[in-house]
């Protein structure tokens, strides 16, 4: 028997291949939901560990929001009064942005968050650490909300909004991925 070329899994209705992590239907290397690569037939999904409760992903947000609450409040005051709000802002940004690059690139890929709650966010090809891109991509979708926040008027509703559905993803998905782990390929589990 010959091996095949072709991406493995259980070949959908239109010649597509199931994903054998979240069973959507793709036909790329990679899962257009969830960020899995393919695999052989003969070869099996990697072990991903037990995927992260929407409880445990929200206490380690709250968690880290915590902690940075007081140095961006700091930036927000001493940069607002010094230049404008937006620039403030902007930092406040920056140094969140700082703080999720700094804890979630090492091979724990664990914020102070993640570590009380012990959850850490892995990657959804290979369950393995997260890359830097991954980690801005990642926290950028994120950050998207804050920029669109200053522009002000109806902007905010929809930033709103979209932060609502990407909180919520979690308990809608099988892969329990926010929009911001759909997009960076990610996933959040158990320690």
């Amino acid at each position: 028997m010959q091996p095949s070329s072709e991406p493995s899994g259980v070949f959908g209705q239109d010649g597509g291949v199931q994903c054998v992590n979240c069973e959507s239907e793709t036909t790329g290397s990679y899962c257009s939901v969830c960020g899995t690569a393919t695999v052989n037939s003969q070869s099996s999904p990697p072990s991903r560990g037990v995927l992260a409760g929407w409880w445990l992903r929200v206490g380690a947000t709250v968690i880290d929001n915590l902690i940075l609450f007081v140095p961006t409040e700091i930036v927000i005051r001493l940069v607002g009064n010094a230049l404008n709000y937006v620039v403030a802002d902007v930092a406040a940004v920056l140094i969140e942005g700082i703080y999720m690059y700094a804890l979630l690139t090492r091979p724990a890929g664990q914020t102070i968050g993640n570590r009380a709650m012990r959850t850490r966010v892995r990657s959804a090809a290979d369950a393995g650490p997260i890359s830097p891109d991954q980690v801005l991509r990642r926290y950028g979708f994120v950050a998207l909300y804050s920029v669109f926040v200053v522009l002000g008027g109806a902007a905010v509703t929809m930033v709103g909004l979209c932060a609502l559905v990407d909180a919520l993803a979690p308990l809608f998905t099988p892969t329990k991925q926010t929009l911001h782990d759909m997009f960076a390929r990610t996933i959040v589990v158990r320690q």
